[in-house]
């Protein structure tokens, strides 16, 4: 008996030694992922339950997306913050958010950056429900101060409204705004106290009614070329304008006659690669204007996104200027605007919607009708042509002044003609595209939060694009629009402020630098009114579904998502509860010789 104890024994040591492997088939559970709204319905919170109870016997839920996920699950009435891979499986419960009474922020518009002594123009759009008769404030606050305000009061028939706000940037850039929307709060009764309730602030960071807008500083000034095929006062006049303005950096290229030019700043000829590197150019002289100068033009505006203001001083005659003002092809007829040229006894006043200052005239060129999608900049009081126009073309613009002799009023109000120019070029100038654009979504984040970042190079010959966050790599990847890159990254862990780098290599070497503000009281706007939820759904092979059919859910599930047969490898010497016959063999053997007498 002693000796069998003692084999039993050894043997379970040597097979420990050895650790033999055993091989078998078997399922595993798939994982499903569930996405949730933040904060989340009560609704919600029970279709999550269900999902959970009824599909966790062959499934593993878990929250969030993995690597290894099989599927995901998204529950709300809205696009989830975490956006699933392309490939993955995504079915959805869309659920209901009740209409509650009273305004909400839909969307704020801000420039990336301005340039330093100038206002932020926020442009704020606010739905409404239920407000008839009600006053609503837009509040822009920076650093606790208030810098802008709008306010309207609601027409029975109104849904939405815009308001614009110049917004004065105090303290350090970059420039964290908040806007916030106050209800009325000049009745108090029931109704209006419901509306109040409504509109506060929501939880985990969305709101109805309170958003943060980061706005940079732009430290390089604008850079902006004259180009006169002829001299022309109107230009030289524009043109002084802009030199007493420490924003602007100011070239020209005029050609005193066919064969002499004045060449200032920097100004390159029209066709050269170089002037992409100018934001606006400026020309006049439109008789002179050439064939090839027009088509360069066009191609500025239509490939490198920047923007052309013509300066007429006399009637734009057929030619290359009238071509260059075309807003496109119809068949095999170029479509090109009516120009009326107007001629007044007394010099005008014009209105401008969207300046605080205005020009005089007398001889006017009228645009008319204007083409698809033109900003009007300034007309006649009381006439809706627009005598200065803005017009779209490709990726830039075209801005055609019709107020021919506006520089001989040059000196009324207080000098109204350079700060029009100066505040209607510099807004031009802010919406071209510079050579790396980039973007931040989210553009303010938490600490550890993540975010994608996306860069727009517009450089011909794009060789190599890198970037980094205070100097650790991100990896980018191209986007099917040409040019566009996108990489994600993970806040750190603090709130402050980092640094991301972007380099381009093209037929011209380009840097760019953004600061990515990360702070732990982020505001953002809830995204109600959004893309719905089903549109996921379609776009991952998935269904959508309320939560009163959640049956029809699960037996998709169950017939989409089905665990592999895989092989499992086991050690089963590896297992603790072999100690236990191994300690009773050897202790029985040891009694057993006591009992003998032996050692």
């Amino acid at each position: 008996m002693t000796r069998l104890l003692r084999f039993m024994a050894f043997a379970i040591a040597t097979v420990g030694l050895v650790d033999p492997a055993i091989t078998l088939s078997g399922v595993t559970r798939p994982r499903i992922a569930l996405l949730m709204d933040h904060p989340a319905l009560p609704e919600a919170d029970e279709v999550r339950a269900r999902l959970a109870r009824d599909l966790s016997a062959s499934y593993e839920m878990i929250a969030g997306v993995t690597s290894d996920a099989a599927a995901a699950i998204a529950i709300g009435d809205r696009y989830p913050d975490e956006q699933p891979p392309e490939s993955l499986l995504v079915a959805t419960v869309t659920t209901t958010r009740a209409a509650t009474p009273g305004a909400r922020i839909v969307r704020i518009d801000a420039p990336r950056e301005v340039p330093p002594a100038t206002a932020i123009h926020l442009d704020v759009e606010v739905a409404a429900n239920g407000v008839a008769g009600q006053t609503t404030d837009v509040i822009a606050t920076l650093a606790s101060l208030e810098v802008g305000r709008a306010s309207h009061r609601w027409a029975a028939d109104e849904k939405r409204w815009r308001a614009s706000i110049d917004a004065v940037p105090v303290g350090e850039p970059p420039y964290q705004l908040t806007v916030r929307l106050k209800p009325d709060t000049t009745d108090t009764t029931p109704d209006n106290a419901a509306t109040a309730r409504a509109t506060t602030p929501i939880v985990s960071g969305f709101s109805r009614t309170v958003a943060d807008v980061v706005v940079d500083l732009r430290r390089e000034p604008f850079r902006v070329e004259f180009y006169d095929p002829r001299p022309s006062w109107a230009t030289t006049f524009l043109r002084r304008a802009l030199e007493a303005d420490a924003r602007f950096q100011v070239a020209s290229l005029s050609f005193t006659s066919r064969a002499i030019s004045v060449q200032t700043g920097g100004a390159v000829p029209l066709g050269d690669p170089r002037l992409d590197g100018f934001e606006v150019v400026i020309v006049g002289g439109l008789d002179r204007l050439s064939g090839s100068d027009a088509a360069a033009l066009q191609r500025y505006m239509r490939e490198r996104g920047g923007a052309i203001v013509v300066v007429p001083d006399q009637r734009i005659e057929a030619g290359p200027a009238r071509d260059l003002l075309s807003g496109g092809i119809s068949g095999s007829v170029r479509l090109q605007p009516d120009l009326v040229e107007r001629l007044l006894e007394q010099p005008a006043k014009l209105t401008a919607p969207s300046s605080a200052v205005s020009l005089q005239a007398s001889e006017l060129l009228v645009l008319q009708p204007p083409s698809a999608g033109s900003d009007v900049v300034a007309r006649l009081p009381g006439d809706a042509a627009p005598i200065i126009a803005s017009m779209p073309r490709g990726d830039g613009r075209l801005l055609l002044s019709g107020a021919m002799d506006a520089w001989r009023f040059r000196a009324a109000d207080n000098g109204a003609f350079d700060r029009f120019w100066q505040a209607t070029i510099a807004g031009l100038a802010l919406a071209v595209p510079p050579p790396i654009a980039i973007t931040l979504d989210p553009p303010l984040l938490r600490p550890g939060e993540r975010g994608d970042v996306i860069v727009r190079a517009r450089s011909g010959g794009l060789t190599a694009v890198s970037a980094s966050l205070d100097a650790e790599p991100i990896r980018l990847l191209p986007e099917p629009e040409t040019g566009v890159y996108r990489g994600r990254f993970v806040a750190k862990s603090t709130p402050g402020d980092s640094m991301l780098d972007v380099r381009i290599a093209a037929a011209q070497s380009f840097s760019a630098s953004r600061a990515v503000l990360i702070r732990s009281d982020v505001r953002r706007l809830d995204r109600t009114g959004g893309p719905s939820l089903a549109m996921l759904a379609s776009s991952h092979r998935g269904i959508d579904v309320t939560p009163d059919r959640i049956v029809e859910l699960e037996r998709f599930l169950r017939g989409a998502v089905n665990a592999a047969p895989a092989p499992h490898t086991r050690h089963p010497m590896r297992s603790a509860w072999w100690i236990v016959p191994f300690t009773l063999c050897l202790s029985a053997e040891w009694w057993l010789r006591r009992r003998r007498g032996l050692r």
